[in-house]
């Protein structure tokens, strides 16, 4: 089994800044994606600081928090699942602590949606109304429920999604990381299969699109992953691009190895107490303080510079030798 994925974010077409951030560390199979909110650049804080958090504890510090008692769950998850949690658990702190010692960054936060995958199961840990889609067989199903004002009152009242997306606090989420120093974050679990595609996206695809027609231009991608998150970026700014939009699409290719590790629906975590804040302050610290593996927009860096720079060495050395050579 191999994962092929990709990522684009863009500004859209109104908006000064792109607060949205997503993360890539494909030699762990994390893909994460990001929409801050907050004052000034208190977003883009937000969630370049949360990608930047949960792909270091995840992707550097694995077994540490694993086997840490101190940062123990209150239930019991598979390996990937319980560090994934984790990590998200230290990204809320520690931007919820940023922003309280940086007047400027008061009150920033950010929504985010996390996918890992362990053996033939991908975890799905998400916080505010960023989604997860899966598709497969021509159907798009969403894995994610917004946590947002509109999602509430469209359950409460029975409303279409329609409707639901005509409310005028639409946008008003009610669950996002740094706003409070813990917070509870939704978790599951599901089986993969070849050719399974999902669909990591901010709001600014989804509360512009309805679902359908994310389907149908997923469906015209043709399973390339690099066309879908382009495709649908661009659809995002048809629509209006009022808002940043960011997309990370990953597809499963090739035979799936069963495992024993069981499927879960979807659970909430409750927020941790404050004897963890002090270990998760130091591991935060820690992340910060490591050269990063990928940059804010979830590319890797380039080793083009580094690559140009040996040629020119080896010619010159080649000059030198023939001049003194001959």
């Amino acid at each position: 089994m191999d994962i092929i994925a990709a990522g684009k974010t863009d500004i859209g077409l109104v908006r000064k800044l792109n607060e949205d951030c997503f993360g890539l560390r494909e030699d762990r199979q994390l893909y994460v994606v990001c929409d801050g909110m907050g004052g000034h650049n208190a977003g883009e804080v937000a969630s370049a600081t949360a990608c930047q958090i949960v792909a270091g504890i995840y992707g550097d510090h694995f077994d540490r928090v694993l086997s840490e008692d101190r940062l123990r769950l209150p239930r019991m998850f598979s390996p990937a699942t319980d560090v994934l949690t984790k990590a998200v658990r230290i990204a809320n702190h520690w931007i919820f602590a940023k922003g309280a010692a940086d007047p400027s960054l008061s009150g920033m936060g950010t929504t985010i949606v996390a996918a890992a995958i362990e053996q033939d199961v991908i975890t799905l840990l998400h916080v505010g109304d960023s989604r997860i889609y899966r598709y497969f067989d021509g159907e798009l199903i969403p894995l994610t429920t917004d946590h947002s004002w509109a999602a509430e009152v469209e359950k409460s009242e029975k409303l279409t999604s329609e409707q639901a997306r005509q409310l005028v606090n639409r946008n008003v989420i009610t669950r996002a990381l740094g706003v409070k120093e813990s917070v509870e974050i939704d978790v599951a679990v599901r089986k993969v299969v070849e050719n399974d595609i999902y669909i990591l996206c901010s709001d600014g695809l989804c509360g512009l699109v309805e679902d359908d027609s994310i389907r149908r231009t997923v469906s015209q991608a043709g399973g390339d992953v690099e066309k879908i998150a382009s495709l649908l970026v661009q659809l995002a700014n048809e629509r209006g691009g009022v808002d940043n939009v960011t997309i990370v699409a990953l597809k499963i290719t090739g035979s799936v190895t069963a495992s024993q590790l069981p499927e879960l629906e979807t659970v909430t975590v409750d927020t941790e107490p404050s004897e963890y804040f002090p270990l998760e302050e130091e591991l935060a610290v820690l992340v910060e303080e490591e050269p990063p593996q990928s940059n804010g927009n979830g590319k890797k860096s380039n080793p083009l510079p580094l690559i140009a720079t040996v040629i020119i060495v080896l010619v010159l050395v080649a000059i030198f030798y023939i001049i003194f050579k001959g």
